[in-house]
């Protein structure tokens, strides 16, 4: 199996943006300084202009503090972004054991009209959208819910995650991407995957809408259903590869 990301397309626009960020702080620091020296200066005589002159210069510094504002939230953006994901990473070594090089693994996927995907395996068999999660806990899963158990009271309650509606949201975004692109009809999958392996994690599931496994059975839980049987034309394998991995 091949595992591949977009590191340096996703390290291309990250500088992209810092270039963007620092861009706009310059500016920002233009229009703030501007704001600042119309407020402080009279270029008008007193009276009711004087006041215009420091509602403009007020208005002028306002723009120029959320210029400032907007260049460190881009600046952050920037260098806390994501070129590869480890939790996928470990999956797809798990996956390379048993799948040959006619699939494809996309790690790290970061795209405009699709938003931030874990992983995606293209194959015969389909396209399957992976949630991959590192969490402990208890976890129990029916239909789109979860709860976990609370080991200090031994009750379950919410668990603060939403793995199945992220995942079934991935899948209809990637459908509707690719489907702009032509591939119409691609057979879509998803599965939810949990990292961490008893003691730490072990899960429950009554009616998953989204099928959910721990790592180290991903293989086996994906034979009834994903690998059951080739249903794609093999020679769509690449061309949705390229389109996801641009």
């Amino acid at each position: 199996m091949q595992s591949i990301a977009p590191s340096r397309v996703l390290t291309r626009r990250s500088q992209q943006l810092m270039t963007l960020a620092l861009v706009v702080f310059a500016a920002g620091v233009f229009v703030t300084a501007l704001g600042t020296l119309i407020r402080l200066i009279p270029l008008v005589p007193m009276g009711s202009q004087l006041d215009l002159q420091h509602a403009v210069g007020i208005i002028i510094l306002l723009i120029g503090i959320a210029l400032l504002i907007g260049s460190m939230v881009m600046f952050v953006r920037a260098r806390t972004w994501k070129v590869d994901n480890d939790l996928a990473m470990m999956t797809g070594e798990a996956l390379a054991r048993s799948l040959d090089d006619s699939y494809t693994l996309i790690r790290n996927i970061s795209k405009r009209e699709i938003g931030y995907v874990d992983a995606v395996l293209v194959g015969v068999p389909g396209v399957l959208v992976f949630r991959i999660l590192d969490s402990q806990g208890e976890f129990a899963n029916e239909g789109p819910n979860w709860l976990v158990k609370d080991p200090r009271t031994n009750e379950w309650k919410p668990a603060g995650i939403e793995p199945t509606r992220e995942c079934v949201a991935d899948i209809q975004k990637i459908r509707e991407f690719l489907a702009k692109r032509g591939f119409t009809d691609v057979p879509m999958f998803g599965i939810v995957v949990f990292t961490k392996e008893q003691p730490f994690t072990m899960l429950k599931a009554r009616e998953p809408v989204v099928p959910i496994t721990p790592l180290s059975t991903l293989f086996e839980n994906l034979r009834p259903n994903y690998l059951a049987t080739a249903r794609m034309n093999p020679a769509q394998i690449q061309p949705i590869v390229e389109a996801l991995f641009r």
